[in-house]
């Protein structure tokens, strides 16, 4: 819950590299934080070639706490270790550029790093959505610190975000900040290196509405954030004395499988999530692309369905500074219908298997 009793000073550092479709919008998120204290924000716009750094020029002549840096093209990991140079505060809230941060986000977590002078890193839930702003569905991470290490520890880059995560500037810094090695998973890297000087943590409300789009980094450099991923993963084995662990690169998909993969990933997570309209936006582009696939055009078809049945989207457009209004899959729908056949397909070929 948001205190009004949180009055510590806190810079949000906003990333932009050709993001000018959305960069308004995720600057407008922070502006409408329910959050008293003192707050800084700085776009560092990263060589854009696009009018990002004009969008973040317009905004700041209307913000008086905002201020505007550029620089040439240095990508990822130097670019944040670059802001975390500019921040004049210790707690530091990232924002990637083209997501949202929930009204309650800085509130939430500055309360809780109050209360947890052990933390160093406080994240909070997340919810995606497409390009548009359409809801797709949760991303859900746990919630205990060493919860986070351990899922770390296995090799799975995926129990904290980098975009709305609170951190200390001085435990960042002490832990050697973003690794400029991995450009493409330096998180993972600094999520792992934290850790062993102090506790991570996740708040369950949901503070991230995280864009997915084609051209986002975790799209383009799945791959290689995969292979990065993996060599960081290594190097926290052996530096916490454990052996070795994880999958081979090898088991890493070819680019238009891994494309697939990605697609079906989503989609079936805003069908699930009960928002067919979202669905269907991402299958458009998805049946370009891989026409011959049977699994895609079934899902067109109970997107459409559901989405005749629903009316559209069971959880609204996400908008700057207004509350999640979240809803879940009813029971009435063709999507919860074909899962419940595939699983009572799959219980009777087991047991026909199990006969003589």
């Amino acid at each position: 819950m948001a205190d009004a009793t949180c009055v510590d000073p806190v810079t949000v550092v906003i990333p932009a590299y050709n993001l000018d479709q959305y960069l308004q919008d995720a600057i407008e998120s922070v502006l409408k934080q329910q959050y008293d204290g003192p707050l800084s924000i700085i776009v560092l716009d990263d060589g854009s070639t696009d009018r990002s750094l004009q969008v973040a020029h317009q905004m700041a002549d209307k913000v008086s706490n905002l201020k505007v840096v550029t620089q040439t093209n240095q990508g990822r990991a130097r670019t944040r270790n670059r802001m975390l140079e500019l921040a004049e505060t210790d707690l530091v809230a990232w924002l990637d550029g083209d997501d949202l941060a929930a009204p309650s986000w800085l509130a939430d977590q500055i309360e809780y790093l109050q209360g947890h002078p052990e933390c160093v890193a406080v994240g909070g839930q997340g919810y995606s959505m497409t390009a548009s702003g359409n809801a797709i569905g949760p991303i859900t991470h746990p919630l205990n610190g060493n919860e986070i290490d351990q899922r770390h520890l296995s090799g799975e880059a995926n129990a904290f975000f980098q975009s709305c995560v609170l951190v200390r500037k001085s435990a960042v810094l002490k832990a050697g900040g973003y690794d400029e090695r991995y450009p493409c998973a330096e998180d993972y890297s600094l999520w792992l290196r934290l850790a062993e000087i102090g506790q991570l943590a996740n708040l369950p409300a949901c503070h991230l509405c995280y864009r997915v789009h084609a051209t986002s980094a975790n799209w383009t450099l799945n791959i290689d954030q995969r292979t990065q991923g993996h060599a960081i993963h290594q190097e926290a084995l052996k530096r916490r004395g454990l052996p070795p662990g994880g999958k081979l690169m090898e088991e890493i998909p070819p680019v238009k499988k891994d494309d697939w993969n990605r697609r079906l990933f989503w989609i079936n997570i805003a069908l699930k999530s009960g928002n067919p309209v979202s669905a269907l936006q991402m299958l458009g582009p998805t049946l370009k692309r891989h026409p011959g696939s049977l699994i895609m055009w079934l899902a067109a078809f109970v997107s459409v369905a559901d989405m005749v049945i629903f009316l559209g989207n069971r959880t609204a457009k996400f908008v700057p500074g207004k509350s999640l209004q979240i809803h879940s899959l009813p029971r009435l729908s063709f999507y919860r219908a074909g899962r419940g056949l595939v699983r009572a397909r799959r219980r009777w070929r087991g047991g026909a298997d199990a006969n003589p």
